[in-house]
């Protein structure tokens, strides 16, 4: 496309046809009127612009412009004889451009996908190609792989076999004064265990220990009853013996009234079984601090005491020899205790029934009592009582 530059101006259009009328005047000169011209036949005006004179209400309004110095002279706008014909300006138009033709596309090849190879499809490739079995193609994969040398062990020598037994034999004599030196230390550091001497009023022959207390330890102490004693009198210990307590009499809680208790001291007494014409029995000795007040404790005692000691005293029948020759009635024979003589020492016995007994208890001196269950066996303990006191 051709396009010129024109200086717009506000002449008239030259036209080769002449009006009939006149057209008024434009101040605007533009390519749309340009064109209108051209197509009505007519030329436009390309003659410079000529200087026009303002009116003073123009001259008010716009300011004159400042001149600039070494300023670009205007473009003189091209005569009739430039512009070659009014045909140029009828080719304004743009001409479709031609649309280039698609170039051939070569046909894509085929690209064909590489096998995966694996250890298991080469070593069936191995075999197929061989004719060999799988443990052949091993052994042959084995052989083609880097060899490592191994170094020859070192021969064991003689001396090395003595210095070893002698090195155990130091090892385990010097575990041994390890041990030893650590016994020692724990002798030395250990703390004493200070073992109490149960003691007891007489000499017994052999020694059991009970514990608990009440029903329990009741139990416990005829249980021992049935134990043969080896010799004639045994001693029953508590648990925890001491030199000033636990008393197994005050321990039974056997019912015994204040008084009796409250006189009846914790140490100096014991508890035991005899051996007395060929039975076995239990006895207590006690140490009281009153005769007085524990004889009347035990009349107090009297009426209940059958009753409270039937578990380790029970009746049994008594031979006429052992009743007339150990023993002499004070009383009623149908009394249930009865003032008898026993080895030369008062006693109280009790009877549930003629030609029964139960148990008997008397003072050996003012301060020892004793609990028995027959003449024998008061007699027996009697006979303790006099050796160890001399």
């Amino acid at each position: 496309m051709r396009y010129y530059r024109y200086r717009m101006d506000t002449n008239k259009i030259i036209s080769n046809t002449a009006p009939e009328k006149e057209q008024p005047k434009k101040y605007i000169r533009t390519f749309e009127s340009d064109m209108a011209t051209l197509k009505e036949g007519g030329m436009p005006e390309l003659a410079p612009l000529a200087p026009t004179r303002s009116t003073p209400a123009e001259t008010l309004s716009s300011p004159a412009l400042p001149e600039i110095p070494n300023a670009v002279p205007p473009i003189p706008p091209p005569t009739k004889t430039d512009i070659p014909s009014a045909s140029p300006f009828l080719e304004l138009e743009p001409k479709p451009m031609p649309v280039p033709e698609p170039l051939p596309i070569a046909p894509r090849e085929e690209v064909k996908p590489i096998p995966l190879k694996t250890y298991a499809s080469d070593f069936s490739d191995r075999i197929k190609q061989e004719h060999a079995s799988s443990i052949t193609v091993l052994a042959a994969e084995q052989d083609s792989g880097p060899r490592v040398l191994r170094e020859p062990l070192p021969q064991k020598s003689f001396r090395g076999g003595v210095a070893v037994l002698f090195g155990a034999v130091l090892l385990v004599a010097g575990g041994a004064g390890v041990y030893f030196a650590y016994t020692r230390y724990l002798g030395r550091t250990a703390p004493v265990a200070i073992t109490t001497t149960v003691s007891a009023p007489i000499f017994v022959d052999e020694r059991e220990q009970v514990s608990g207390s009440g029903p329990v330890l009741l139990q416990a102490i005829e249980q021992s009853v049935t134990h043969p004693v080896q010799g004639a009198v045994r001693l029953l210990y508590p648990a925890v013996a001491t030199t000033t307590g636990n008393n197994i009499f005050l321990n039974l809680d056997l019912g015994a009234p204040d008084i009796l208790v409250r006189n009846v001291n914790a140490s100096g007494g014991m508890a035991g079984i005899v051996r007395a014409s060929g039975s076995q029995s239990p006895f207590f000795i006690l140490s009281v601090s009153s005769y007085s007040d524990t004889f009347a404790g035990m009349l107090l005692w009297e009426p209940t005491m059958a009753r409270d000691l039937e578990g380790l005293f029970p009746p049994y029948a008594l031979s006429e020899s052992s009743a007339t020759s150990t023993s002499t009635s004070a009383g009623n024979t149908t009394a249930y205790f009865s003032d008898e003589t026993v080895a030369n020492h008062d006693v109280r016995e009790y009877r549930p029934a003629p030609g029964q007994g139960a148990f008997l208890y008397g003072y050996w001196n003012r301060t020892t009592l004793i609990i028995a269950r027959d003449a024998a066996a008061f007699s027996t303990i009697v006979a303790r009582l006099s050796t160890s006191r001399s």
